[in-house]
């Protein structure tokens, strides 16, 4: 006796294709959006590493601004007036400028610093290393200079500086140094404190930017 067999009709297999494409669709969508959340994640991580590394190092410096690894009186430290502003350490509005802000306007603030300290520890009674943080509006970067070839007093508009964030990779928007207006003093020491302010963004999605604030209080009181 002949049994009948049944398969699938037309109807059942466009069915199931459609169900199979929507499945497939769901799935790619998922995929895709993973995919794009992880790298935007990898992207912010960067930024963020990649700005905390340059506060660190400019706030590591700044700490130790006027330092002098020698016995001698304060007065004779080299480092004590390395900039054009009598100190060891100096805010200008910009990169090219050659005048030190007044810090005793409140609320000014610049895009540069200069500073200098006793970085090798030997003590000798000039200054050998002067160093420096500023905003490269050309490159939108932030640039350092170290070097121990200079003219004292020091200034901003000196040097042959150097980016230290990757231009190619990172738009720095913003770079400020804000000196404390209202400095408290005692004897013959003043205390100095800085706010630094730094912005960027990713150039590959400009909708990734951090901001990163710290304040700094120069250690070597003069």
């Amino acid at each position: 006796m002949l049994n009948r067999q049944r398969g699938v009709s037309l109807v059942e297999l466009m069915i199931a294709m459609v169900l199979g494409l929507l499945v497939s669709a769901i799935v790619i969508g998922m995929f895709s959006s993973t995919v794009g959340s992880t790298r935007q994640a990898i992207t912010t991580i960067r930024l963020n590493q990649e700005l905390r590394t340059v506060m660190d190092l400019m706030v590591r410096d700044l700490r130790r601004s006027g330092f002098w690894n020698s016995g001698g009186a304060a007065a004779s430290n080299p480092y004590a007036s390395i900039t054009d502003a009598g100190a060891p350490v100096a805010v200008y509005a910009a990169a090219g400028a050659g005048n030190y802000l007044n810090s005793a306007v409140a609320g000014a603030s610049g895009q540069c610093v200069i500073l200098g300290y006793d970085s090798d520890s030997a003590g000798a009674s000039v200054a050998t290393r002067l160093i420096g943080y500023r905003l490269d509006t050309n490159d939108e970067a932030v640039e350092g200079l170290w070097t121990d070839t200079f003219v004292a007093p020091a200034h901003c508009n000196m040097g042959s500086w150097s980016n230290l964030t990757d231009e190619q990779t990172v738009r720095v928007t913003n770079l400020s140094f804000t000196p404390d207006p209202s400095p408290a003093s005692f004897a013959v020491a003043t205390v100095r404190n800085l706010t630094i302010t730094l912005e960027a963004e990713s150039r590959s999605d400009s909708r990734i930017k951090t901001r990163i604030t710290d304040q700094v209080r120069v250690r070597n009181d003069l």
